[in-house]
């Protein structure tokens, strides 16, 4: 099965500090001031959230995205 260029890219491919980017999501991790870690400022961009919930690959785009997570957490979790 050909799915579209963005598949599976709602949300950004890992997490550092930086900005993150996604196809819908955005994280930005600012470097950490002394001890004292900086707070996520997480964005949603609802014009392309829009575009993902009209397209009829979004539930196993969705679904992809989600199995993703679960296992970056996993593998995180255990290394």
């Amino acid at each position: 099965m050909k799915h579209k260029a963005c598949f599976g890219t709602m949300f950004p491919d890992s997490i550092n500090v930086g900005e993150c980017v996604g196809k819908v999501f955005t994280v930005r991790i600012d470097h950490p001031a002394g001890m004292m870690r900086s707070r996520p400022n997480i964005e949603t961009d609802i014009k392309e959230w829009d575009d993902c919930r009209q397209c009829s690959e979004y539930e196993s785009c969705y679904q992809l995205c989600m199995a993703r997570i679960a296992l970056d957490g996993t593998v995180a979790a255990k290394h």
